[in-house]
């Protein structure tokens, strides 16, 4: 039988035993595979980046690290994933605005982009791009502003979805230059962009991958960038705060992230690998092909970063009013 003092004895070490593996862990961390969770379908910017990073995670840290595609809902399927995955830092995210706009703009999300993920950096910034057609009112921001306001209720904007970014974007315009234009949503970039160029909308919000090959081939003109600076890749394209329109920023963040919890160590060691490879310039022209600017935050810059972004969203959701396909 156990005295009493016995029972506080083994009481003590059940309750202290799991905390000695952990330390363990986080000092020969990593020492199995990474995985990265990209809650988007393969070959669009954030897993090309997600790519990058992993790479960059695993040539430093001499690991396996895995990227897994798991869409849906909007990127909630692979971002509710995460958030609800062991703290350790061998299940990651590497995602994009989503992550702190849909809370804004759906109902019932699974998870808080502040309360269950840390940042451990934002690797890059893509912002939007309004596009029209070559031919289109003149080619140029404030010549299409102008045809929109004398012509009331006769434009159309496409956008790659009802309530994302490229959608919000065009609600501003609106908004801010009082037009009247209707929205029509699709189900992509793809198809959103297709119709500019076959005459059914005329204009979109999108990013430079995304309209990258009909803006090579002549198809599409970009008239402003939605961000504070000129995109390196097309620096002969203003901001729209150069055009008059200042704070009128639109666009993707592109960054990596782990549950709530995990270690500071293993963040700080996720970050220190990225720090130290985006010196290199083959990784920062890899970023600017892409249409970005190179980022590369601390993990405490990002997380203060991610609670901004969230109330920035919500902020603009109240001053833009409710949304609808339309």
């Amino acid at each position: 039988m156990l005295r009493p003092w016995h029972k506080i004895l083994v009481s003590l070490a059940v309750f202290s035993a799991p905390f000695v593996p952990v330390l363990a862990d986080t000092d020969n961390y990593p020492n199995k595979p990474i995985r990265i969770i990209v809650p988007f379908s393969a070959g669009g910017s954030s897993d090309i980046m997600a790519r990058m990073a992993a790479d960059t995670i695993s040539a430093t840290l001499k690991q396996p690290v895995v990227v897994e595609n798991r869409a849906g809902a909007s990127g909630n399927i692979g971002m509710e994933a995460v958030a609800r995955a062991a703290p350790d830092g061998y299940t990651l995210l590497f995602t994009s605005t989503n992550l702190t706009l849909n809370p804004a703009v759906i109902d019932n999300v699974p998870f808080d982009p502040v309360e269950d993920f840390s940042g451990v950096t934002m690797l890059a910034f893509g912002p939007l791009l309004l596009f029209t057609r070559p031919d289109f009112a003149g080619g140029t921001l404030e010549s299409v502003i102008d045809h929109a306001q004398k012509h009331p209720g006769k434009l159309n904007f496409s956008s790659s979805g009802a309530g994302g970014a490229p959608h919000l974007a065009g609600e501003m315009l609106k908004l801010r230059k009082k037009l009247d234009m209707t929205h029509i949503p699709y189900g992509g970039a793809a198809p959103a962009i297709t119709d500019i160029v076959a005459g059914q909308v005329e204009m979109t919000f999108t990013t430079y991958t995304s309209a990258k090959s009909m803006l090579d081939g002549n198809r599409l003109k970009a008239l402003a960038v939605a961000h504070e600076d000129r995109l390196p890749v097309l620096p002969d394209v203003p901001t729209f705060a150069e055009k008059g329109l200042p704070d009128f920023e639109f666009g993707t963040m592109f960054g990596l992230l782990a549950p709530k919890g995990t270690p500071e160590p293993i963040i700080h060691k996720l970050f220190e690998a990225i720090k130290n490879a985006s010196q290199a310039k083959e990784f920062q022209d890899k970023i600017i092909q892409l249409g970005a600017s190179m980022v590369v935050n601390t993990p405490e810059e990002y997380d203060s970063y991610l609670a901004a972004d969230v109330k920035k969203w919500r902020d603009l959701l109240g001053e833009i009013g409710e949304i609808s396909g339309n």
